[in-house]
């Protein structure tokens, strides 16, 4: 029966070529947008479920209580998770994650390079996390110190196509001196949908002993659970943690909450200081799920209008079928059929329109989507099934009108439409209307919020600024004869030095100022005299840094008024002249006062609350140069 039917679709659609033409048109590109946002959606909902123990593997986040309120935060100190597996046996095993930005690396002797996301790791990485580790052993390619795993694309920079195995080369880094490190494995590239991503993966014994960091809120915390572990009463337990190693110890910065982080929730649903990268958002997987939906809903609604405008000539063709002894049930798979094999045309089509549409939809969303459909059964099973749930719902109404035909009327030419049927389609052109409006309006509205956030105030003047990479411990004496040449290069207003772009990835380091009995954790940024001046930043109290100070360079502070209010200082008046140390748990590493306070950064996400920052000046942390023009294609017509 459904042969004959599909046998008899297929001729309709053949006699009726331009109207069939404008239904799989029409429905191919609801099916586009579907595919594209199922492609997304699927890409965010899928990440770091690659990994074994991906259920079990959660990393360890902290609330740190500060004097303006609470802060969530995605880093931890060293010292909490050796403790925490020896107290808690449900948690199996642990690795802990440093990230450097940008280290320089290169055999010795030849040109050096920079890897972006470095990663100091535990020995147990491999433990924890499924990376495929190509060459090596996993057991112990991190167990020793100055050894370091590359990815195959590092490896391939630096060996070639040679096995790059108990090779040597050399690496600085933000957190060492220029070392020499063995490479003892090759791991492949992380995937896409893993938000820890590196270039290669430093033993973390090299930094030496790490184990009395207590406040250095800068580690990458994973955890593995024991199966049927109650995440719950863990977190209930670490209660005692805080109160027996953190709330009495002087070298902890403050009260703490600590929690338990699923490792396949932190793409879509974590916005914390010190993330390793910037994570997506589950209300975008929400907001594209609706577009999809909404715009498949208008395909469908416009194939129904259509085919029950065209009733009228479809008429005497079913007062016939019904004279012959043709049931209404007949009829309406008849006309079933039709839509769904219209249905597949639609789906035919869009592949390819997605196929070739796919690297622009790729560079829209910054995601490296693809359609593979080896091995992906299931997603096979939804396009067909989704397919075939469009034809259904499309043909349905049409069917069930056409059907209802009385072949006594027709044939006699009395035949009207039905009031019934007029208001129905009046009912869906007006939703078609509705939703399109909606879906206009929720776009402008989108692009609005996308101007109000591209012109928020910032605390410092992003435009017109160029970021240009530099080797860190570059000589100053020919940095500064660079940042000469470049401010006498017509066009160029000043430049300066920092230690990294404004953003979430500035690092967290422990300051000390003399009243507190504690040590405190802020973002830090290290820059030099011009940078104030180059980023245009406000200053609300006290001077910028200047050369003619000979003490600003071994003494000098500037800090935000973030970084004013936690430190209790009330006004930024109040902080100038304030002594003021950066320190680690049991060195001052720099002791000065406060020669400065600018307004804040907006670097943190909008619904995330502005963090203290303090920023001096530390040449060998220089990594980026900040030149301001004064026209944007200054540099490129010199």
């Amino acid at each position: 029966m459904w042969k004959n039917n599909f046998k008899t679709a297929w001729r309709n659609i053949l006699n009726n070529k331009i109207f069939s033409a404008i239904n799989i048109f029409g429905l191919s590109l609801g099916l586009v947008c579907c595919i594209l946002m199922l492609l997304f959606i699927q890409h965010e909902l899928s990440y770091d479920k690659f990994h074994a123990n991906a259920k079990n593997i959660y990393r360890v986040t902290s609330i740190a209580e500060g004097p303006t309120g609470k802060t969530n935060l995605a880093v931890t100190p060293s010292a909490w998770v050796p403790l925490m597996k020896k107290d808690y046996p449900e948690i199996k095993q642990y690795v802990r994650l440093l990230k450097d930005e940008k280290s320089i690396v290169g055999e010795t002797g030849k040109e050096q390079s920079f890897v972006k996301g470095l990663l100091f790791a535990d020995s147990t990485f491999f433990d924890v996390f499924s990376f495929k580790l190509l060459k090596g052993n996993p057991a112990n390619a991190l167990s020793q110190p100055n050894t370091i795993v590359l990815t195959t694309e590092t490896a391939k920079r630096y060996f070639g196509n040679t096995d790059p195995i108990g090779k040597t080369l050399e690496a600085t880094t933000g957190f060492t001196s220029t070392i020499t490190v063995q490479v003892t494995g090759v791991v492949d590239e992380p995937p896409a949908n893993s938000h820890v991503k590196f270039g290669g993966l430093v033993s973390i014994s090299t930094l030496g002993d790490i184990s009395n960091l207590w406040a250095y809120h800068m580690y990458h915390t994973y955890v593995v659970l024991a199966d049927g572990t109650s995440t719950n009463s863990l977190e209930a337990k670490f209660k005692d943690f805080t109160e027996k190693y953190i709330n009495h110890n002087p070298n902890a910065d403050g009260k703490q909450e600590i929690y338990l982080q699923p490792i396949t929730d932190i793409h879509l649903h974590s916005q914390m200081v010190g993330e390793l990268e910037a994570n997506g958002d589950i209300t975008y997987v929400y907001v594209f799920s609706g577009i999809a939906l909404f715009v498949l809903l208008i395909a469908c609604l416009n194939f129904m209008n259509l085919s029950t405008v065209r009733s009228l000539k479809r008429a005497k063709e079913v007062g016939l079928r019904k004279v012959v002894g043709a049931e209404r049930k007949q009829l309406i798979k008849q006309f079933l059929a039709e839509s769904i094999l219209v249905s597949f045309f639609a789906l035919i089509l869009s592949l390819v329109i997605v196929v070739l549409i796919l690297p622009v939809f790729n560079q829209l969303s910054e995601r490296t989507l693809s359609i593979n459909f080896t091995g992906n059964y299931n997603y096979i099973l939804f396009l067909i099934l989704l397919t075939f749930l469009v034809g259904i719902a499309s043909g349905i109404y049409p069917a069930t009108v056409l059907s209802s035909f009385k072949p006594v009327e027709v044939l006699k030419g009395s035949f009207q439409k039905s009031i019934k049927g007029n208001s129905l389609r009046k009912v869906l052109v007006t939703l078609q209307f509705i939703i399109s409006i909606a879906l206009i309006a929720s776009t402008i509205l989108v692009y609005k919020q996308l101007q109000f956030v591209q012109n928020k105030k910032l605390g410092f003047d992003k435009e017109k600024v160029v970021v240009v990479t530099i080797q860190r411990n570059a000589d100053v004496k020919k940095l500064d004869a660079f940042k000469t040449s470049l401010t006498n290069t017509p066009g160029v207003l000043s430049v300066a030095a920092a230690s990294t772009i404004p953003s979430t990835t500035i690092p967290v380091n422990l300051v000390h100022e003399e009243s507190a009995d504690k040590n405190r954790s802020m973002q830090m940024l290290f820059v030099d005299h011009d940078f104030v001046k180059t980023m245009q930043m406000n200053l609300l109290a006290g001077r910028n840094f200047s050369k003619s100070y000979s003490t600003d360079d071994a003494e000098g502070f500037i800090i935000n008024n973030e970084a004013v209010k936690q430190l209790g200082w009330q006004t930024p008046k109040n902080a100038i002249g304030k002594s003021f140390q950066w320190v680690m748990p049991d060195t001052v590493l720099k002791n000065g006062k406060i020669i400065g306070v600018v307004e804040d950064f907006n670097i943190t996400p909008l619904k995330s609350a502005v963090q203290p920052l303090v920023m001096h000046i530390l040449p060998r942390r220089f990594q980026y140069l900040y030149v301001r023009l004064n026209t944007e294609n200054a540099l490129s017509s010199n």
